[in-house]
């Protein structure tokens, strides 16, 4: 605990021991928040039974509350307040007050201080190490920033000015946590240096003081993540960091100012500022790069990303950089119309970099290891110059041992070096002078320690990779074998287990690597391989998890792991033969270019158009935002490129009319255009169109959360050569409705394979009225349907189509238990010889004894009530299915299973070699089945995702965990995200946030 709060509760024992009450609501508050535990609980009790309240209370105050952790304080007052005793939080949250108070002269001291020191050390930005006489006026250049608040998976995020940062967004309530996620380069840090900046100004002149500006806030602390390692509290940051060692204040006294006053703490990471520990009530802007802080999104208030520059925004920079260099913008202006940079220019470090190289020599560079190669270059040679050294020398007596003094520095995620770390370093004061190390900390005063700082976080990756580059074959290969290929992400909240890695942070480094190595075709050859293999490049993308089938296959896949080869060819002008041959024979079985992919992604994707694959790869493309030119100029390129099938586009329309522009721009149903198409229904708003028409070739449609308003997408439909109809997450049909399906199944019934009709599982619908025309389609072979209360004839038309033998899937989402529905299933699976995927909701197992009798590589179980009897049934069916890849099993919240029964089940999974997906949904899994568990993990040597997720209790103990999670995290990608309930751990291969699933 904090000293000022030991000091409070020692000046007020008499005052509390007379009139604290401990009162069961009280108790419950604090063993709720942690503050004691049963044990403690139970000793002040008996101590208030066997003596008196104010000896109980005495024992709290003087033995378990200072001993506690230091938010516990704060939670205490917190639990004060919420069993009616208010007024004694207040008593000493006034008394807190006061003794801050004491100094009036103190935060205005403080706050002047910090003022002037933001006004003299923030005003210019330094992008260039080598050249700290190159500096640009912060004021001058900056580029005023527009942020997207990050809503919902479509991607159309409202755009926020820095102006409106700290207004509320997304409730009425003034955010108090928020983040900002870009890449690298993309301008995050000097987003906050501005805003300190500003705030040291003390006005701005606009609508200065209103909640929405920054100089609304009495302090404004602005710290680098690094600043917080090894520090006890806030207080003790700002004491090291922003003030001088000769300033005369107290850490206690700086805690007092900070929690007395409105503080905004920027870009910070310490775990208790963000979850809210300490300073709840002030508010803290967090910058990262994308996904780092995936585990912890749910904490924020706000969620912001700054994108890349738009053209207008890459005018505005090349002006304003002119201008402060006093030269003229035209060749900057001429140098953005090259469409081999036109990456580079969105990014506002890699701009800057490239105006200055601009001025030193007109040549153009295509890539980022091209920009930074010749950074180096300028660097190499200065440095040769001013050390009166040949550049070989420089090479070889300090780049070289600055490249490993890098690679070490980011092994340990530094960007700022002490004394210790450079001490082993031969010659490091050379070393310093040749201009990527800097002893001008941006924001440290008089520092009894030397420190230096690398400018940027990208100089470290690429100095790095430089290091790797030149490792010999063997050891660079063993350095890219300990990398991990494949996310994971793991929160057990009872437990208090936060973890998470996502690939992208070793993709600035690899990157560089693939770009220093394009002419060493052996050696990049070799790295692709390993690449290809350790991401599953080769394998069919994993689906969604439980409920998969409801979802699109656009849906399926996000810009994921397996898309890192693409993001890593981005670095190359050229695809080397030797390259291309590995990667045509490891082809994609099929891409998915979701919305989110990156640039990078796009540009490796455009790389595979240069290579000729036999057949061409498939692709489905999400456009989420389909009126974004660079994405509508990508498809385009895909559509014309005679090696990629642009299969399949996924539209997100906001109206009718956009809509109807899509298809046409499309060219949607044309012979030599996209044949496939998916569209987002929910968020179609507005008019029907009269006139609207795919044209003749369309293959496939697949509507999500079609409603009847959309009934001329059918009706424009009727007449196409369809293979495939999916009405996925459908909303109650019209008679209109009803009667154009039925039309488009009579009309197609001898093309038609594919066809899917299901509801949302919280507005079930029924669909079995349209079984009767499945029943006469010749050809299908996947039907998906929802049932509820089904006729007689409709079980029927079901029979008939089980027993004809053409399904290869057949999903049924059952809304209640139906024995005739059981009874169908059963009796067809004696002849369903030809059926390898089988998805089941709300059917009785018990009664399904011939699953035995198929040969699945596909199945899961939903809504089962699956108990002992069940697990027999289904551990039978296993046994026999030896060719199982994905298995999914949903248990019952309310249904007991013996673990007897639960070994007896991870004893058959194991028996399914094969298997390379294994979800589980409301499992109980104890610490006594935790053994069991292991051993089936450890027997299926091809599983690449293991889930299990909305843990039943609370009977999984961190002991048990810890057998558990290494098996998981060497073998496997996984990933455990935030759902309800007590203990939740959800493992996976891929990004997916649940926040978006729409049900």
């Amino acid at each position: 605990m904090e000293d000022r709060h030991t000091e409070c509760l020692v000046k007020n024992r008499s005052f509390l021991c007379s009139k604290i009450s401990l009162s069961t609501g009280l108790f419950a508050k604090l063993t709720e928040s942690g503050v004691i535990t049963d044990e403690h609980l139970q000793k002040l009790q008996n101590i208030e039974r066997n003596d008196t309240t104010k000896a109980a209370v005495l024992e709290f105050l003087t033995e378990v509350l200072p001993r506690r952790a230091p938010e516990a304080f704060n939670l205490f007052l917190e639990a004060l307040s919420e069993s009616a005793q208010k007024h004694i939080a207040d008593h000493l949250k006034k008394w807190l007050g006061d003794v801050c108070s004491e100094d009036a002269g103190t935060f205005e001291r403080l706050r002047a201080e910090l003022r002037s020191h933001y006004k003299r050390r923030l005003a210019s930005i330094r992008p260039m190490p080598w050249q700290q006489d190159i500096y640009l006026n912060l004021t001058d250049v900056f580029v005023e920033r527009q942020l997207k608040l990050k809503t919902n998976y479509k991607g159309d995020g409202r755009i926020v000015t820095m102006d409106d940062l700290f207004t509320p967004q997304e409730t009425k309530e003034i955010p108090r946590r928020l983040l900002i996620e870009g890449n690298p380069g993309i301008g995050k840090s000097t987003i906050c240096q501005t805003l300190a900046h500003e705030w040291g100004k003390q006005s701005c002149g606009r609508h200065c003081g209103t909640a929405s500006c920054i100089h609304s806030f009495d302090l404004v602390l602005y710290f680098h993540a690094g600043d917080f390692i090894d520090e006890e509290s806030v207080a003790h940051a700002v004491q090291k960091h922003l003030l001088p060692s000769d300033y005369s204040i107290t850490t206690s006294e700086l805690q007092g100012v900070i929690e007395a006053k409105n503080a905004n703490a920027g870009n910070t990471t310490l775990d208790r500022l963000i979850k809210g520990d300490i300073l709840r009530d002030k508010t803290l802007l967090i910058t990262s790069r994308p996904n780092f802080l995936q585990n912890k999104l749910s904490l924020f208030d706000s969620k912001f990303k700054v994108e890349g520059y738009d053209k207008e925004e890459q005018l505005k920079h090349v002006k304003r950089y002119a201008e402060h260099q006093n030269i003229a913008s035209a060749p900057f202006e001429s140098m953005l119309k090259e469409r081999s940079i036109r990456d580079l220019c969105s990014n506002p470090l890699n701009l800057t970099l490239l105006c200055v190289l601009r001025e030193e020599d007109t040549q153009r560079r295509n890539t980022r290891t091209a920009l930074y190669t010749s950074i180096h270059r300028i660097i190499k040679e200065k440095a040769a110059k001013r050390l009166k050294l040949i550049e070989a020398e420089v090479e070889e007596s300090l780049l070289r041992p600055l490249y490993r003094f890098a690679f070490e520095a980011h092994r340990e995620n530094k960007t700022v070096v002490g004394e210790n770390d450079f001490k082993k370093v031969k010659n490091f004061q050379q070393v310093c002078e040749v201009g990527y190390l800097t002893n001008e900390v941006i924001i440290s005063r008089l520092q009894p320690e030397v420190r230096f700082q690398f400018t940027h976080k990208t100089f470290v990756e690429f100095l790095t990779a430089k290091h790797i580059a030149e490792m010999d074959r063997e050891e660079r290969l063993n350095w890219m074998q300990h990398l991990r290929y494949a996310n994971y992400h793991i929160r057990i909240g009872g437990l208090a287990i936060y973890d998470d890695f996502n690939v992208e942070q070793n993709e600035p480094i690899l990157g560089f690597l693939f770009g220093l190595l394009e002419e060493e075709s052996a050696e990049l050859t070799q790295m692709a391989s390993l690449v290809i293999k350790e991401t599953h490049f080769s394998s069919e993308p994993l689906p969604m998890p439980l409920y998969s089938s409801l979802f699109p296959i656009s849906l399926d896949s996000l810009c994921n792991a397996s898309h890192q080869l693409l993001r890593l060819i981005a670095e190359l002008n050229v695809v080397p033969p030797e390259l291309a041959d590995v990667i045509c024979k490891g082809r994609h079985p099929l891409i998915k270019i979701h919305l989110n992919c990156s640039a990078s992604c796009r540009k490796g994707m455009l790389k595979l158009c240069n290579l000729r694959f036999q057949p061409p790869i498939p692709m489905n493309v999400h456009l989420g935002n389909s009126r974004d030119e660079e994405k509508m100029s990508f498809v385009q390129k895909l559509i014309k490129c005679k090696s990629i099938e642009c299969s399949k586009i996924w539209i997100v329309p906001d109206d009718h009319t956009e809509l109807r522009n899509n298809v046409r721009e499309w060219r949607i149903g044309q012979a030599n255009s996209v044949q496939q198409v998916s569209i987002q229904c929910g968020f179609i708003k507005g008019i029907p169109c009269q006139e609207f028409s795919f044209e003749n070739h369309l293959s496939e449609l697949e509507l999500f959360q079609f409603e009847p308003s959309l009934s001329y997408v059918l009706e424009a439909a009727l007449h196409k050569p369809l293979t495939s109809l999916q009405l996925i997450h459908c909303f109650e049909l019209d008679d209109r409705c009803i009667s154009l399906i039925h039309q488009l199944l009579r009309n197609q019934r001898q093309r038609l394979q594919r066809v899917q009709l299901t509801s949302s599982p919280r507005q079930q619908r029924h669909f079995g009225f349209f079984l009767a025309d499945f029943a006469q389609m010749e050809n299908l072979q996947t039907l998906e349907i929802s049932l509820k209360n089904s006729t007689d004839e409709e079980m029927r038309s079901l029979e008939a189509i089980l027993k004809r033998n053409k399904l290869s899937k057949l999903t049924i989402y059952s809304s209640k238990y139906s024995r005739s529905l059981d009874s169908v299933l059963n009796e067809g699976f004696n002849s369903m010889s030809s059926l390898r995927e089988l998805h089941l909701r709300c059917v009785n197992i018990i009664h399904l004894p011939n699953l035995r009798h198929l040969d699945l590589i596909n199945f899961s179980l939903l809504d089962s009530k699956l108990n002992d009897d069940g697990i027999a049934v289904l551990s039978d069916a296993l046994r026999s299915w030896r060719n199982l890849q994905q298995l999914s099993i949903e248990f019952d919240k309310d249904v007991s299973v013996a673990e007897c029964s639960l070994r007896k089940l991870f004893e058959a999974i194991a028996g399914c070699h094969r298997l390379q997906i294994l979800r589980f949904n409301r499992l109980k899994m104890a610490d006594s089945v935790v053994p069991s568990m292991c051993r089936m993990i450890e027997s299926l040597e091809q599983l690449r995702e293991f889930t299990s997720e909305k843990q039943r209790d609370k009977s999984l103990t961190e002991e048990g965990f810890k057998q558990l999670k290494p098996i998981l995290i060497v073998r496997y990608v996984t990933r455990f995200n935030p759902l309800p309930g007590p203990l939740l751990i959800y493992i996976r291969l891929r990004e997916w946030d649940e926040g978006y699933i729409p049900y």
